[in-house]
């Protein structure tokens, strides 16, 4: 791997055209790259062609190599920020072998990306002088494919720090001995306080590092451990003050230190921090926040909560990736439309109409509004906010191209800009809400700073009335334009047990019209359909049963018969959050879609197919629709043939294959308690209708009979026994509970 050739030859003979000399330009790279014959010996194509079966259209991608990289070439001097959803939009397309990197250029800068790692922010941002210098970033393109060696680490900055702050939450919230004792929602608010410092800091929001010099103070202080730890009290409680109060700090230790407000700093909590708080908030001091990636608070999110009340809540976050195949089809693509339709609808002529119609597009956009009704920690809202930014920086970059300098010049002094306040969510734990709104106050810092436009950094946005604590199937939703986000999972057969009877009769009496068996996400599908206004669109992630049966008639099936139409979707995928589920996605527009419908479905070994439809039924299939399915009468009338199988009740009770015969194969009295144990699936799935579990069926049998049968009777007490305790002891508190508001119940 040699560039210095390939340098040369560029500033020699490249002028930067796009049209004429990008392919050149690639065949040269490749060469430098080691492929003697260019780009073709790689195994790579240059424009490659990506159709829309729908428009009779195919774009091209400038240069196509599966499973390595996607590259697209721009002229020489263009803003490559601007065509980062451009590729995104090829890249999510080239399935299957999607490629692992994409590149943009420029023909003077190389973008690199890792989509898996971070939407945004390249990987790598490389000088064409300095790519020789700079070679081992390009080693996953080399004749011998290695991993790269980037100077960014974002993974660094977020999982890491995430579990800092997790930490320091937990510590100050956990610790009873403390005095006084600070309430969970208190710590909660002194955590986020202390990640915008740290995040204000690193963009210069807050002068000199101020936030890390004074735990630097802290830590460094001579004297006793305690003296150490009591200026935190002072010096971090004092910095809150400054930040919520208005003006410009004149002198002293805050000097500059301008006001933030925003809601965030109303209330200051100063806590005298133990050294190992301390020293949890030193090492976040140390990481780079600038460029701070959404799936940080995402993180932070499931580090404050238990995994029991996580489940029970089936709060799960979404990463980047799968949030953008919901934001890229209902946000980013109708809006592209939109700006290709004003270019279109106008010759070069007619350039004064044609910039009174992208000036009343951005203006369409500064009033657009988009809800996520189940927020989370915020990390839908992040992406929208970050994606409908790009889309306003490519209206009024076209914009300022087309109009004549003056009008140009008035639009921008006197213009709106896309706000926070257009963005909406509601959650029902008060930790998530909490993170949400800082999330979104940190999204427009940095679109601020990546963009040339008005808006003042500082105050903060005040967000309290857009991101709510709240119950959303109990709560009106605000007018909006879009529904997005990743409603909590929970499973039907579970919900009675984890919300209670008095939650789910609520439930019941307040959608009377939903089939009582489907799962706790289609109430999400359901009440997002009947929101929307006409020609508005949703997209949602939902357990995968939202295609089968009972939950299918509550969301999909209810949405495209009342004037919905699905029209971008995933099937089925793994889900790529700590649930170990199984998950569809469905975006959705009320009326009539015009475009093109894709369904991404997996073959038989797992690899993700884009599959062109006319129709996307309610089931999600390539062939099978049954929407218009009916119930077997067999299973309706009296008396009934068909009845649903034997119920476990617990994981705990089913074992292996081959450790049940081992088991019976030593004793075979154990044969009267093991059987075979098949679902639906392996009776028609595995070859013979072979068993792949067992199930422990004690049947009748009272404790003392089945402890006679020691080997698997352990197994019981260990796996099931605590979890039916717990179970018992929660419905006695519930119960006293019920007693103590009700005490006639007794």
């Amino acid at each position: 791997m040699d560039f210095n050739p390939f340098i040369a030859y560029s500033k020699k003979h490249i002028k930067g055209d796009e049209k004429g000399e990008a392919q050149t330009f690639l065949d040269h790279f490749f060469m430098a790259l080691g492929y003697v014959d260019g780009y073709k010996a790689a195994g790579a194509d240059c424009e490659y062609r990506i159709k829309n079966e729908k428009k009779k259209t195919t774009s091209f991608a400038d240069l196509v190599w599966k499973p390595r990289v996607l590259i697209e070439m721009k002229k020489r001097g263009e803003d490559l920020s601007i065509h980062l959803q451009q590729a995104f939009s090829y890249w999510s397309q080239l399935v299957p072998n999607r490629p692992n990197y994409v590149m943009l250029c420029n023909f003077d800068e190389f973008w690199i990306y890792d989509f898996d790692k971070d939407i945004y922010e390249p990987q790598e941002k490389i000088d064409l002088e300095k790519l020789e210098q700079r070679k081992e970033a390009f080693t996953f393109l080399s004749l011998k494919e290695r991993t790269p060696l980037f100077n960014t680490d974002r993974e660094d900055v977020t999982q890491k720090v995430a579990g800092y702050i997790g930490n320091l939450y937990k510590s100050l919230a956990e610790n009873a001995a403390r005095n006084p004792v600070i309430a969970a929602e208190d710590a909660m608010l002194y955590c986020l306080q202390c990640v915008l410092c740290l995040f204000a800091e690193d963009i210069d929001l807050l002068p000199e590092k101020v936030f890390t010099r004074l735990i630097d103070e802290c830590v460094n202080k001579e004297g006793t451990g305690h003296d150490k730890v009591a200026e935190t009290f002072d010096l971090i409680g004092g910095l809150f003050r400054e930040m919520n109060t208005k003006g410009i700090t004149q002198g002293g230790r805050y000097k500059n230190v301008d006001y933030f407000n925003g809601g965030l700093f109303d209330k200051i909590i100063p806590i005298e921090l133990s050294k190992k708080e301390l020293d949890l908030l030193e090492v976040a001091c140390r990481k780079n926040w600038h460029h701070i990636n959404p799936s940080i608070f995402g993180s932070i999110f499931e580090a404050l909560m238990d995994n029991k009340k996580r489940h029970n809540l089936g709060a799960h976050y979404t990463n980047e990736i799968d949030i953008k195949k919901i934001v890229d089809p209902v946000i980013v693509q109708p809006w592209r439309q939109k700006i290709d339709a004003v270019l279109d609808k106008h010759d070069a002529k007619e350039r004064e109409k044609t910039a009174e119609a992208l000036k009343q597009l951005h203006i369409e956009l500064c009033h657009y509004k988009v809800l996520d009704p189940a927020c989370g920690s915020g990390n839908f809202l992040f992406i929208a906010y970050k994606e409908i930014k790009l889309i306003e920086k490519e209206i009024l970059k076209r914009f300022k191209l087309i109009a004549d300098k003056k009008a140009s010049w008035d639009y921008a002094i006197n213009c709106n800009y896309v706000s926070t306040q257009q963005f909406f969510g509601i959650d029902l734990n008060p930790n998530a809400v909490e993170l949400a709104k800082v999330t979104l106050m940190i999204a427009k810092e940095i679109s601020i700073k990546e963009a040339m436009d008005k808006q003042e950094t500082l105050p903060l946005d005040n967000l309290d009335a857009n991101i709510i604590c709240a119950d959303a199937l109990f709560t009106a939703w605000p007018e909006c334009d879009v529904v997005i986000g990743n409603p909590p999972f929970q499973a039907r057969s579970k919900m009675l047990s984890e919300f209670g009877g008095e939650y789910m009769n609520k439930l019941w009496d307040a959608y009377p019209e939903m089939n009582k068996y489907a799962d706790f996400c289609t109430y999400w599908f359901y009440k997002a359909h009947k929101h929307l206004k006409q020609n508005c669109y949703a997209g949602l992630v939902g357990t995968n049963t939202i295609r089968e049966n009972n939950s299918r008639e509550s969301s999909l099936d209810y949405i495209v018969k009342n004037g919905g139409e699905i029209f971008n979707a995933v099937s089925s995928q793994n889900w790529s959050g700590e649930a170990a589920v199984f998950v569809s996605i469905a975006c959705w527009i009320k009326g009539k879609y015009e475009g093109e419908k894709i369904l991404y479905a997996s073959d038989n070994k797992n690899i993700f197919n884009k599959i062109v439809q006319s129709k996307i039924n309610s089931s999600l299939s390539v062939n099978t629709d049954v929407e218009s399915a009916k119930p077997l009468l067999v299973s309706t009338g009296k008396p009934k043939f068909c009845f649903m199988g034997q119920k476990h009740g617990h994981e705990g009770f089913l074992i292996t294959k081959e450790e049940a015969i081992k088991i019976i194969k030593g004793d075979k009295k154990y044969a009267d308690v093991l059987h075979p144990y098949m679902n639906g699936n392996e009776l028609v799935s595995n070859i013979n209708s072979q068993p792949e579990r067992f199930v422990i069926d004690f049947s009748a049998m009272d404790i003392i009979q089945s402890s006679s049968y020691k080997k698997i009777f352990e197994i019981i007490q260990k796996k099931v026994l605590p979890k039916r305790q717990e179970d018992a002891e929660k419905e006695i508190e519930d119960n006293n509970k019920i007693l103590e508001k009700n005490p006639k119940a007794k």
